[in-house]
C-alpha cells in the first residue's frame, strides 16, 4: 500500500487538474466520451480500486455517453456522502486564436502574460499575481472533480469510517443527461451495497454576488431553472394585404415585452431574489424567404426558480400572455379603425397550454395519431431537444389551426428544480462548524448562501416539491417523457440534504476563465476533509 498520496500535495493536485483539463471534454464531443475513461485510469492507480475494481464503474447513458461511479466502502459504515461533479465543459470558440491553448492551462497562462494588454483590467490584475490558472474547465468544474478524487484516495488509505460515492457525469452544461440517468443508478447502488445517503456534496466553484466581490461562499442549495416557451400561431396573408392576417413574429415580440425583465415574474426567498426572466430564443418558423408574412413563431424564456414549481410558472405565463393578448387585440382594433376596416373582423387570440392543445388534437385526430407524432419526433428526428419540442408543438398546431390565432404555452428542456436545505438541522450544525473551522484555520470568513446561482446537478439530488406538482411539467412538455425525462419519482426517494463547497474562480464560460490556486490546492482540501469528518461524527 502507498505511503504517500498521489493526489495530496498542491503540486500533485495541480498536475492532475492539468491532465484532466487537457481532455477537451466539450459537451456532446467525442472527448466528452473519453473523459470518464481518463478518470477511471487515474482512480485505478489507487491501491483500494486495484483490490476492489468492481467498485469503480462506467455506466452508459442511453445516448452513448457515460457517467462514472467510484465507491469507497467502509465495512462498518452505512452513512454515505455522495460527491457530485460534472466533467463536461462549454466550447472554446470565444478563445479566438488561442483556442489551441484553451485546454493547456500552464501554456495559456504564460501566453496571457505576453498578451496581458488584451485582458480586462480585473483579469490582468489577477494574472500579475501569479496565483491564478487560466483555461477552460479549470474552475468549472474540473478542480472540484480533482478534490473529490483526492478525498477518495485519502479516505481509502486512512480508512475513514464513512462511505464516499464519487459520481461524475457528462452533459451538465446542456441537458444533464448524465445526472438524470444517474439518479436511478445511485438508488440501485444504495440497495446493492446497503448505503444510507446522508449528504450530497457538490464542489462547483464560488460565484461572486456582484462585481468586485471578494467574499468567500458556500451554498446550501441550488437555484432552479425552467424554460417556459410559446408558439404563436397567427393567420397567413400576403404582405400586400397585411391587415388580412396576423403576424406571428409580432405576436412573439408582444409577448416578450410582457416577460422580459418583468419584476413581477421574479421570485424572492429570504435574502435572495432571482434574476429577472429573459428571452433565450425567438424566431419565426418560415423555412425560406417569401412574401407571405410569418404566421408561426416561437419564443423561449429563462426563468430562475427558488420555491415555485412548473404549475406556478405556467400560471405566470398565462397571465403574461393574457396581458399581451389584451394589448394585441386593442392594437389591431385601433389599426382596423385607422385603415377603414370593419373592427368586427378583428380576430380574438386564444391562450392555450400545450396540455389543452394536445387534448383538443386527440379529440380531433385520435390519441394514437398524436402519440405517433410525438414518437416520430422523439425517435426519428434526433437532434436538439428544444428543436424537437418546437417541432411537436408546431405539427400539432398546424393540425389544429382552426383555433388560430393562438398562443400555445409549453415547457422546453432543460428543467432544473430548485433545491434548498439550509434549514435542515444537519446542515445548520455542519454550516456553523464549517464557518468556525475555516476562520480559525485559514482566517477566512465563509458565508452561507441559500442557492448556488450557477445552476448545478444538485437540482436532481432531491425533490422538495410534491411529486404531484411535477405533473404540470410532464403534461406541458411536448413529447412528454419520451423526448425528455426527469426521474421525479426516483428523486423523491432521496432524502439527504445538499451542500456545495468549491474553489474560487472567475469568468466561467469566458475566455478568461481562471482558478485561484492558493485556495484551491492549499485550503479547500482541508475544508472538504473537515466537512466529511464532521459529518461522520454527527
Amino acid at each position: 500500500m502507498k505511503t504517500s498520496y498521489s493526489m495530496k500535495t498542491p503540486q500533485q493536485l495541480k498536475a492532475l487538474l492539468n491532465d484532466l483539463v487537457s481532455v477537451g471534454s466539450i459537451t456532446l464531443s467525442e472527448q466528452e466520451k473519453f473523459m470518464p475513461l481518463r478518470i477511471h485510469q487515474h482512480l485505478m492507480d489507487i491501491p483500494y480500486y486495484q483490490e476492489h475494481p468492481e467498485l469503480l464503474q462506467n455506466h452508459l447513458t442511453t445516448d452513448g455517453r457515460s457517467f462514472l461511479t467510484a465507491l469507497y466502502r467502509h465495512p462498518l459504515a452505512k452513512k454515505t456522502v455522495v460527491l457530485i461533479s460534472h466533467f463536461d465543459v462549454v466550447d472554446v470558440e470565444d478563445f479566438g486564436d488561442l483556442k489551441h491553448l484553451a485546454f493547456r492551462p500552464d501554456e495559456l497562462t504564460a501566453e496571457w502574460h505576453r498578451r496581458k494588454e488584451l485582458l480586462p483590467e480585473d483579469a490582468r490584475a489577477d494574472l500579475e499575481t501569479d496565483e491564478w490558472l487560466f483555461g477552460r474547465g479549470t474552475m468549472d468544474m474540473k478542480c472540484g472533480l480533482v478534490q473529490h478524487m483526492s478525498l477518495l484516495e485519502k479516505a481509502a488509505i486512512e480508512e475513514w469510517e464513512i462511505n464516499l460515492l464519487l459520481l461524475t457525469v457528462p452533459d451538465e452544461e446542456v441537458n444533464s443527461v448524465g445526472m438524470r440517468e444517474a439518479i436511478p443508478k445511485i438508488n440501485e447502488l444504495a440497495k446493492q451495497h446497503h448505503l444510507a445517503y446522508t449528504l450530497f456534496l457538490n464542489s462547483e466553484p464560488m460565484f461572486s454576488q456582484k462585481p468586485g466581490d471578494n467574499q468567500y461562499y458556500f451554498y446550501t442549495g441550488s437555484i432552479g431553472k425552467i424554460m417556459p416557451s410559446a408558439l404563436c400561431f397567427g393567420k397567413e396573408t400576403h404582405v400586400g394585404e397585411p391587415l388580412s392576417g396576423v403576424n406571428a413574429a409580432w405576436m412573439s415580440s408582444m409577448l416578450s415585452q410582457e416577460v422580459e425583465w418583468n419584476e413581477k415574474l421574479c421570485e424572492t426567498s429570504r435574502t435572495q431574489t432571482c434574476p429577472p426572466p429573459t428571452i433565450l430564443w425567438q424566431k419565426d418558423l418560415k423555412e425560406e424567404y417569401s412574401t407571405q408574412i410569418p404566421h408561426r413563431s416561437v419564443s423561449m424564456y429563462n426563468f430562475f426558480l427558488m420555491e415555485k414549481n412548473p404549475e406556478d410558472v405556467m400560471e405566470l405565463m398565462k397571465g403574461a400572455a393574457a396581458e399581451a393578448v389584451n394589448k394585441m387585440e386593442a392594437f389591431m382594433a385601433d389599426k382596423y379603425k385607422r385603415f377603414g376596416v370593419d373592427t368586427r373582423k378583428a380576430p380574438s387570440i386564444r391562450v392555450l397550454s400545450y396540455q389543452e392543445l394536445r387534448s383538443y388534437a386527440c379529440q380531433k385526430a385520435g390519441t394514437d395519431y398524436i402519440a405517433g407524432i410525438e414518437h416520430f419526433v422523439a425517435k426519428k428526428r434526433v437532434g436538439d431537444n428544444r428543436a424537437q419540442a418546437i417541432d411537436v408543438v408546431d405539427q400539432i398546431s398546424i393540425l389544429c389551426q382552426e383555433l388560430a390565432p393562438m398562443i400555445v404555452l409549453f415547457f422546453a428542456p432543460p428543467y432544473y428544480p430548485a433545491v434548498q436545505t439550509g434549514n435542515d438541522p444537519l446542515i445548520e450544525e455542519l454550516s456553523q462548524s464549517l464557518i468556525t473551522f475555516t476562520k480559525e484555520t485559514y482566517g477566512h470568513t465563509l458565508q452561507s448562501i441559500d442557492y448556488f446561482n450557477g445552476i448545478s446537478d444538485l437540482s436532481y439530488a432531491l425533490l422538495q416539491a410534491p411529486l404531484s406538482s411535477m405533473e404540470a411539467f410532464d403534461r406541458n412538455m411536448p413529447g412528454e417523457r419520451e423526448l425528455y425525462h426527469i426521474p421525479f419519482a426516483e428523486m423523491a426517494a432521496l432524502k439527504a440534504p445538499v451542500l456545495n463547497i468549491g474553489p474560487i474562480g472567475k469568468d466561467a464560460h469566458k475566455k478568461t476563465e481562471r482558478l485561484y490556486l492558493p485556495f484551491a490546492f492549499e485550503e479547500l482540501p482541508g475544508i472538504l476533509e473537515y466537512v466529511i469528518k464532521k459529518h461522520q461524527s454527527q
